[in-house]
């Protein structure tokens, strides 16, 4: 496995303010190991942190261009100077996703550029954990245009129980790829081996997600609204003959 057990966590040392877009609403910070990451605490609830969780491992494992990740923890010393607004990080360990210089948001225009394969991983990938937050006009996807490449960000709805497949290939922003998929079935096959294989590091992650998600507050006295093996109940239709199916 090539996760360390349990994973590592950042120290935050300076938070700076919140992020300017974001449902859930980021917070920009500091760590020690001297990176800027955009953190999600407990400004949102434990569900969107697992789903972000599990999810990006599963993007690293596919070789998608995730933004780097971590667990991100602010001191309690640190977090009653800050003012009020910021304080909503909270003093677990959180979620950060690294911020990576020189990127805009992507533009649809920008398709043409972008390699079919990175195109036709993320369409799977986001199909495989139900992910239907990367439509066209909402990609959740940043671009670096000096190297012309996509980095993908923000799996906050993964794993969601009420996917609506039709709906999700109407307008996932590459949803174009989903014919030549349907005709290929060598590549299908190709794709299901490698999601098998993937299904180790959601095992993992499932089990190594910050023991504080298992509750909803940081006084660990209201469970979290929310069951990992979830995802892994979702991920396993790689499994099902009908995994491709739309109906």
């Amino acid at each position: 496995m090539p996760y360390p057990d349990p994973p590592r966590i950042v120290q935050i040392t300076e938070v700076i303010r919140e992020a300017d877009q974001g449902m859930t609403k980021p917070i920009l910070c500091t760590g020690e190991d001297g990176h800027r990451y955009y953190v999600k605490g407990q400004q949102t609830n434990r569900s969107s942190l697992w789903r972000e969780w599990i999810a990006g491992h599963l993007a690293q494992a596919l070789g998608l261009p995730i933004a780097p990740f971590s667990l991100v923890q602010v001191d309690e010393m640190l977090l009653r100077e800050l003012p009020f607004e910021l304080r909503a990080i909270g003093p677990t360990p959180a979620f950060g996703s690294q911020e990576l210089p020189g990127l805009t948001w992507y533009e649809n225009s920008l398709t043409p550029r972008v390699d079919i394969r990175v195109q036709e991983g993320l369409l799977i990938f986001d199909w495989w954990t139900r992910n239907a937050d990367r439509q066209v006009g909402n990609t959740n996807l940043l671009w670096e245009a000096v190297e012309r490449r996509l980095v993908v960000i923000d799996h906050n709805q993964a794993f969601d129980a009420d996917f609506d497949p039709h709906g999700f290939l109407q307008h996932h922003v590459f949803a174009s790829e989903w014919g030549r998929l349907q005709q290929d079935w060598i590549l299908r096959d190709e794709w299901v081996q490698r999601m098998t294989q993937a299904l180790a590091v959601a095992r993992w992650a499932c089990d190594n997600g910050a023991p504080e998600w298992q509750w909803e507050n940081a006084e660990q006295d209201v469970p979290a609204n929310y069951d990992p093996e979830d995802a892994i109940r979702v991920l396993s239709r790689c499994l099902q003959q009908d995994f491709w199916r739309a109906e």
